[in-house]
């Protein structure tokens, strides 16, 4: 056994060496770490020549459905701003006294109040004209396909990787084959939005139809119902609470996306207002901040009434339904015939609005004369010592002109000798895995993310995924890798992961002791709550607006913007790990003296790992997702490729890179999951607060 021990480390020291000599010669090891050769433009050029083909072929029936989606937004606009205002308060209003409580109708009529006297209802009806649209298709598609997806056994292992997919491509890849397909304005946008909210509703669909209990199904038989009338008259209302839940996220979803769209333009909706207002940075601040808040609460409002009606629940209300159709009417005489004083009204506040907004612009530009010099120090220190070391590595990193001294050969080589050897000793001691990741770490940081050789990090994922998962999905990664790799976007993925990696570390730093402290004390935990809430309900534009103001457009701002949105999972799951840690341990803990920070560290933390892993989890997808935004506002790779995509109409660009970011996510998802369920059970939570 000693041997074999021996043996073993011998192997491991060997590789380690092998590792560490590839990396700091790389002139003479060239034929090791150059990619494998690209088949970027063939791949792009032939997914670009078979759009045009299709489109070639099936002109009039994509100009039908254009014509046919165009007519729906236009028509659900003009009725939308025909409809008095005071009319669709009054609405959800009672929508949400109906659902809930009168407090739920109290919250949402203002919401929309809002909107009205804020001078933003065109716009902000425009946006609903299109998720009004783009909900019922995603809606019929999803159940469609979670009907179908519940009842075969072959469309169900068909489906669920396609609904991965679906929700890990970038949605700004969506665009680029759809405005090729249909142009610019609304169509694409409804049409990529319908494509991003089907997944939640099918998933739920097959979920709720997979419930059904079985002793239902034998009463059915033995009451001679055919299966058209087993799955009317029992599977679909046992399912019904979980598809109103898919409901839920589908209409989220769906407002999500079309927001997004507004890049394409072509439609005055409110998305457009705040992209228009953030690119101008702190100069319209105030403006960016208005629109912004208008989107939360339109997003706000749609949840809560759309989870509210999915509760199962007796409603409170006992007064009859001709109520609020007489509420309704009146609403809507009073709106019809005091049109032009209301219209005076609402012109007048927003008036006032603006000048506040003018205000903020003013007090924003006053802030930064006043701490410009300290806002610039943060942003350049980060950028120097942290974000640009991890980029090109301190080898290239540390010069004179940027950390004020250098960094000779001499110096380098104390610096590889101190990290070979110390993964060395590790190894020597039976520590394996610290001793990878003292080397790993430390060659990262010298020749950085961008310049690592392909082959090491190919390697090193699939080890990963195997040990995590297991060898069928190592394979499963070498194969996503090696297409990243063909097709053109290696040096790009090395840069998202980078830039993801940066943020998640952020994250980790910021996000766990925020968990541990709220799952220490009620009271933070009850302030926490609600920010984590808003964060999480905001649509990711308005995460662009705080970071293009105070520090400009450039990386840093990226990052600022990706860490804000997607902080809040390991907030929430490192709280929610530390909160169910079994009191008995906690007991004997105590018993035994250990001090409260003995108990964290060695009991607490440990026992909740496996749910802050998940946590975790959710942090990288939900980076991952804000890479695509944070292209607007300074993030370049495989995100900006997907941008280029969509601004040049070059389909096989964005989708050959949006593919790329996907297989990135699916990657990250499957190894964390894997680590998290290797460790033992976890008590999942639900995001939606």
């Amino acid at each position: 056994m000693a041997l074999a021990q021996k043996s073993k480390t011998m192997i491991i020291m060997a590789v380690m060496l092998g590792l560490a000599s590839v990396i700091i010669w790389p002139q003479q090891f060239a034929w090791v770490n150059n990619a494998p050769l690209s088949g970027a433009t063939v791949l792009s050029d032939t997914i670009n020549l078979g759009i045009k083909s299709f489109v070639a072929s099936f002109k009039p029936a994509l100009r039908f459905i254009a014509g046919g989606i165009d007519a729906g937004v236009r028509g659900l606009q003009v009725t939308l701003h025909t409809i008095p205002w005071l009319m669709i308060v009054a609405l959800v209003g009672l929508l949400g006294w109906r659902f809930k409580s009168m407090t739920l109708a109290i919250f949402c009529a203002l919401s929309v109040l809002y909107m009205a006297i804020s001078g933003h209802w065109f716009r902000s009806m425009n946006t609903l004209a299109m998720v009004g649209l783009s909900v019922p298709l995603a809606l019929i598609l999803g159940f469609g396909l979670g009907v179908w997806g519940a009842k075969s056994k072959s469309v169900h292992k068909v489906l669920m990787p396609t609904l991965d997919l679906m929700q890990t491509i970038p949605t700004f890849a969506y665009l680029a084959p759809l405005v090729v397909l249909f142009g610019f304005g609304p169509v694409p946008g409804v049409l990529a939005s319908m494509i991003y909210a089907a997944p939640p509703i099918t998933r739920n669909v097959i979920l709720g139809l997979k419930q059904v209990p079985h002793d239902l199904y034998e009463v059915a038989n033995i009451s001679g119902a055919s299966s058209w009338q087993r799955f009317i008259e029992i599977e679909l209302p046992h399912a019904k609470h979980q598809m109103l839940v898919g409901v839920n996220q589908t209409v989220l979803a769906s407002l999500s996306m079309v927001i997004i769209a507004a890049v394409i333009g072509g439609f005055d909706d409110i998305g457009r207002e705040v992209l228009v207002a953030t690119n101008k940075g702190s100069a319209r601040f105030g403006q960016a901040l208005g629109a912004g808040i208008v989107i939360v609460l339109l997003a706000v409002v749609i949840d809560r009434l759309t989870r509210a009606a999915s509760e199962s629940r007796a409603t409170s209300v006992h007064l009859p339904l001709y109520f609020d159709a007489g509420v309704l009417i009146a609403a809507g005489v009073i709106g019809f015939i005091f049109t032009d004083q209301m219209d005076g009204l609402t012109a007048a506040t927003a008036t006032t609005i603006r000048s506040i907004e003018a205000s903020i612009n003013q007090g924003l530009t006053n802030f930064i004369g006043d701490y410009g010099l300290l806002l610039d120090q943060i942003k350049n220190n980060a950028l120097v010592y942290i974000l640009l070391p991890m980029r090109i590595g301190l080898a290239k990193a540390v010069l004179p002109f940027t950390w004020g001294v250098s960094f000779p050969p001499m110096m380098q080589n104390i610096y590889l000798l101190a990290v070979v050897g110390l993964s060395l000793f590790m190894a020597i001691k039976g520590r394996f895995t610290l001793g990878f990741l003292i080397l790993g770490f430390g060659l990262v940081m010298f020749q950085g993310f961008t310049f690592l050789p392909w082959w090491m990090v190919v390697g090193s994922i699939s080890y990963i995924a195997w040990r995590c998962v297991d060898l069928k999905f190592a394979a499963i990664t070498i194969a996503m890798l090696v297409l990243i790799t063909w097709a053109g976007h290696w040096q790009d993925a090395l840069y998202s992961i980078y830039l993801c990696t940066a943020s998640v570390l952020v994250c980790l730093a910021l996000g766990c002791p925020l968990g541990v402290w709220a799952a220490k004390s009620d009271r933070v935990s009850r302030v926490l709550a609600p920010i984590n809430d808003t964060l999480q309900s905001i649509p990711l534009y308005i995460f662009l607006i705080p970071a293009v103001a105070l520090f400009q457009i450039n990386e840093f701002s990226a990052l600022v913007a990706i860490v804000l949105y997607a902080i809040v999972p390991l907030i929430r799951y490192t709280e929610h790990g530390l909160r169910h840690v079994p009191e008995t341990l906690l007991d004997a803990a105590t018993a035994q003296g250990c001090s409260r920070w003995q108990k964290l560290i060695h009991i607490e933390l440990p026992v909740a790992r496996p749910t802050i892993l998940l946590g975790l989890n959710q942090t990288v997808l939900f980076a991952l997702a804000m890479l695509i935004i944070a292209v607007l506002v300074g993030a370049r790779g495989l995100a900006e490729q997907v941008n280029i995509g969509l601004r040049d109409a070059n389909t096989g660009l964005g989708l050959t890179a949006g593919f790329s970011m996907a297989f990135i996510a699916i990657i990250a998802d499957r190894i964390l999951r894997g680590w998290a369920a290797s460790l033992g059970e976890t008590n999942d939570i639900s995001m939606d607060g």
